[in-house]
């Protein structure tokens, strides 16, 4: 009995260490596999990705929910005397604001008669989409996040995202009911900018930290410390003049850009939902000629 007994356990060892040593292989293979698919883009893997993020995004947004009320109640914590404070100081800024208002109106009408005399045709008004960000499970070294709006909202690819104070990304990947915003801030991200006093051309790049960097500058640009960085509008991609950041830093290790917007911190945005002149991206002027 005791031989039979232990025939089978003998006989499962060698079962048990080829698992052992097949599991790992098969894992590295399936690994591999998945990021070659991931490189290389193709349209099936894409499809599944933005179905998977349209099927999480209600999920994500309501598990947050809770947890965006508690921070809002913290938020809104604060003494007696730093409400005076913030009294007084608003009452200055609105005594200054006044001012700044009535200089705008007087500006405004006198922009008005120019463009009635020069005839010029004004850009078309922006339409804004706002939507709160939801929690997204990317990798550490990925700067993005999910918004709960998608096509059905308006939002396509290459939309601009805004937070009060100005730029902090772009969409990159649109599903029916949800979005993925790739940040300013992500290895990844080059936007056409300028300085706004200067209209000094330059590629603002993303280097996965709290600032930017200003490539590709011009010879001799003279930039200096406060100046202001704008958008471009080159390549038809993001409208012309939306606020970014900054400069910082001028040094031997290149110019630095701190956003106006403390990105990690952000829980609204505005997606700039506008259609984009295929032209403007192509450099393909010629209109369409109508098939017969």
């Amino acid at each position: 009995m005791s031989r039979h007994a232990r025939k089978p356990a003998l006989d499962a060892l060698p079962i048990r260490s080829l698992t052992g040593r097949l599991t790992p292989a098969v894992l590295i293979l399936l690994c591999v596999t998945l990021v070659a698919f991931h490189k290389t883009g193709t349209l099936p893997v894409e499809r599944l990705r933005v179905s998977v993020t349209d099927f999480m995004a209600p999920v994500l947004a309501a598990v947050s929910k809770p947890f965006a009320v508690v921070a809002d109640s913290f938020d809104g914590l604060t003494t007696i005397r730093e409400l005076k404070a913030d009294n007084m100081r608003l009452r200055e800024e609105n005594a200054k604001l006044q001012l700044w208002y009535e200089s705008a109106l007087k500006l405004q009408a006198e922009n008005q008669s120019f463009r009635e005399l020069l005839n010029v045709k004004a850009d078309p008004a922006l339409v804004f989409v706002t939507a709160r960000v939801i929690s997204d499970p990317g990798g550490a070294f990925v700067k993005s996040f999910l918004l709960p709006v998608g096509k059905k909202d308006g939002v396509h690819e290459g939309n601009a995202v805004l937070s009060g104070h100005g730029l902090i990304g772009r969409v990159v990947e649109a599903g029916n009911q949800s979005a993925r915003v790739l940040l300013v801030t992500d290895l990844n991200s080059r936007i056409p900018v300028m300085v706004q006093n200067t209209r000094t051309r330059a590629i603002l790049a993303g280097k996965n930290g709290d600032l930017l960097q200003l490539e590709r500058l011009p010879i001799d640009s003279g930039l200096t410390v406060g100046q202001r960085i704008v958008t471009s509008g080159d390549g038809g991609q993001l409208p012309a003049d939306i606020p970014i950041g900054t400069i910082v830093e001028i040094g031997p290790k290149g110019v630095w850009v701190q956003p106006l917007t403390n990105i990690h911190k952000v829980t609204y945005v505005q997606v700039i939902n506008t259609s984009v002149d295929p032209g403007l991206m192509t450099g393909d002027l010629t209109p369409a000629t109508p098939t017969p």
